[in-house]
């Protein structure tokens, strides 16, 4: 793969507006860094006066000092298309994770230093919750006011009511209408208060049926 070719100041095309920047990157300790920067404009722009500019990303190596000096095309030249774009910064340096942004430059003669427009990263380092002792058990507040009528609607919500069923004429076929809001288990039986078995299905989500061998009477309890 060829390397993409620094833009240096001789490069530069006349007539199209530029700006040179320069930067510098060292250690904590003073050291110089070693790597590359690579600033990307969109793929291609077009300059107003020449011919298509097919724009790939410039690339600069630091020096022994960790400085680098490049001349790039200015991101506010009058005509260009498209008009409002930013160079994207990539930053890969040696023993620290890749860094990318973005920056606006404006025509200028004089040098622009990449630190004096780069955005600052606020720290995202990790944090470690701690727990704190537990504080004294407060006052036991006032109660509040609720009806009769919300209390029975709250239980019926939470917890309804079971519902009754009387099957009076006899038959082997019991049809069971309810208002549960869910499917209920079945409880039958006889005249005499006998539970009775039977085989019990679920129509629709409000009616059980419940079928038996011979025609009976009596009650179902759905709960």
């Amino acid at each position: 793969m060829t390397p993409t070719p620094e833009i240096s100041a001789a490069a530069m095309p006349a007539g199209i507006p530029s700006t040179p920047l320069t930067g510098r990157y060292i250690a904590p300790d003073g050291s110089p860094l070693s790597g590359t920067v690579h600033f990307a404009p969109p793929s291609v722009l077009t300059l107003p006066g020449s011919d298509t500019f097919a724009a790939t990303a410039a690339k600069v190596t630091l020096d022994a000092e960790g400085r680098f000096e490049v001349t790039l095309v200015a991101t506010d030249a009058p005509g260009m298309s498209p008009s409002s774009w930013a160079y994207q910064v990539t930053e890969k340096l040696k023993g620290i994770p890749p860094r990318v942004y973005h920056i606006l430059l404006p025509a200028s003669s004089t040098p622009v230093d990449l630190a004096d427009i780069a955005p600052v990263n606020p720290y995202t380092g990790n944090y470690l919750p701690v727990t704190g002792p537990q504080g004294a058990k407060g006052d036991k507040g006032d109660p509040g006011e609720v009806s009769l009528e919300q209390l029975d609607a709250l239980e019926a919500r939470v917890a309804p009511r079971p519902q009754e069923w009387t099957q009076a004429a006899p038959s082997n076929e019991w049809t069971i209408s309810h208002s549960l809001p869910y499917r209920p288990l079945v409880s039958v039986y006889d005249t005499s208060g006998r539970e009775i078995g039977g085989s019990v299905d679920y129509p629709s989500p409000t009616t059980v049926t419940v079928r038996f061998a011979y025609a009976e009477t009596g009650s179902a309890v759905l709960h």
